[in-house]
């Protein structure tokens, strides 16, 4: 009978001390969940932290340095695209990379009768595949000096080493891109950060 009313004694310590150690249902409980299935690598960029464990669409969203490029994706209707399974590698121009080549030209790409060529603009920046650094200094070594990236758009960037060990984008109006941030790695990419806008021939704006 003790031995009994041992085992009883002990299931219900064992009870309560679970109950203590388990979350809420409720908000509580929610973040308790969340928080176990977005951990991932964090990287502070510009001052805004970017969790490897979210899409292009959540790390760029928390951004103040990427609100240009947002509203561009939004205005193209691309978040699809960025919040596609990928895996996608993209050059993402800061709001300062954007003024310093767009200026006002963006409030016109942004108006819906703009919306395809926008589009294009948008997808140069983006290429098929997860291209870290290493991938990329690979391929222009392969290329004996560059690498020619085939976009989304279906246009072309060329990839060179500077004398700086920087690698430079080339896009096809002959204007230059360094890329000032590598590997900024999301759940379905990578992304680079460049310090002007890509310009596809095809579409010179």
């Amino acid at each position: 009978m003790k031995n009994v009313l041992a085992i009883i004694c002990l299931l219900a310590c064992t009870l309560v001390v679970k109950a203590q150690n388990t979350p809420a249902r409720g908000s509580s409980y929610q973040d308790s969940v969340r928080s176990q299935t977005r951990s991932g690598k964090i990287n502070i960029v510009n001052g805004t932290p970017m969790n490897s464990a979210m899409d292009f669409v959540e790390n760029l969203t928390q951004s103040k340095n990427h609100t240009l490029f947002l509203t561009a994706v939004r205005a193209a209707s691309m978040m699809g695209t960025l919040k596609s399974r990928g895996p996608l590698t993209v050059f993402a121009p800061t709001d300062s990379a954007f003024r310093l080549r767009m200026g006002k030209k963006l409030d016109t790409l942004v108006k819906p009768n703009h919306k395809y060529e926008l589009i294009n603009l948008l997808s140069y920046h983006i290429i098929s595949g997860r291209y870290d650094a290493k991938e990329l200094a690979k391929q222009i070594k392969d290329g004996k000096g560059e690498a020619t990236l085939l976009t989304l758009s279906g246009s072309k960037i060329t990839a060179k080493i500077d004398s700086n060990r920087n690698i430079v984008l080339y896009d096809e109006t002959g204007g230059q891109s360094v890329v000032s941030r590598f590997n900024i790695e999301q759940s379905n990419g990578t992304m680079h950060l460049v310090t002007q806008v890509l310009i596809p021939k095809d579409k010179a704006l």
